[in-house]
């Protein structure tokens, strides 16, 4: 692996933990084993890492999120599923997704990785539509309610369940939280 590669790694897992905010490049050099200086070779400024860690975790969502829709049987299973990658996020309670972790931190975030985020967050959104449409195809989702407001409303519950459970370090609640979307 490079050390870009580490790097990257690395910073995605402080900003799940800590927030943008909450880390340094000495913390992460430290935990890379490497100067501070190895870091700025990479990454100039913290918004050049925190773009680099951005694109990659949402290019990894999309293709998550368009597997989960190749091999679902219906439009719930395809929800509950990408329910279950929210939840799994959490870890032991101590992590949250990357956009709820930055969306926390906002004020912080370059022009650039605003962007990113509101796009990452975006084709969620566009994916949970199509998800929803296929569900009131299908007939596995009934509940759909606003059609026009679900898919921001939905994505909006999922993160913020993420930071209620965070906060408690106790996942469960973002299971409560999750109950009549999976039911």
């Amino acid at each position: 692996m490079s050390t870009r590669d580490i790097l990257t790694d690395l910073g995605e897992d402080a900003i799940r933990c800590f927030g943008y905010g909450g880390f340094s490049y000495a913390d992460l050099a430290r935990d890379a084993g490497i100067k501070k200086a190895s870091i700025h070779h990479h990454f100039p400024a913290k918004a050049d890492l925190g773009l680099a860690v951005l694109e990659r975790y949402a290019q990894r969502l999309k293709e998550t999120l368009e597997a989960i829709s190749a091999t679902s049987a219906t439009a719930n299973e395809a929800q509950t599923r990408a329910i279950g990658v929210y939840r799994e996020a959490l870890g032991d309670g101590s992590k949250m997704c990357l956009c709820a972790a930055l969306a926390g931190d906002g004020e912080r975030l370059s022009d650039p990785m605003q962007a990113r985020l509101a796009a990452a967050n975006a084709m969620v959104t566009r994916w949970l539509a199509k998800t929803f449409e296929q569900g009131a195809s299908d007939g596995s989702i009934t509940a759909v309610g606003d059609a026009a407001g679900r898919p921001i409303a939905t994505l909006a519950r999922l993160q913020g369940a993420q930071m209620i459970a965070r906060a408690a370090r106790d996942v469960t609640l973002f299971d409560e939280a999750m109950q009549d979307l999976t039911a």
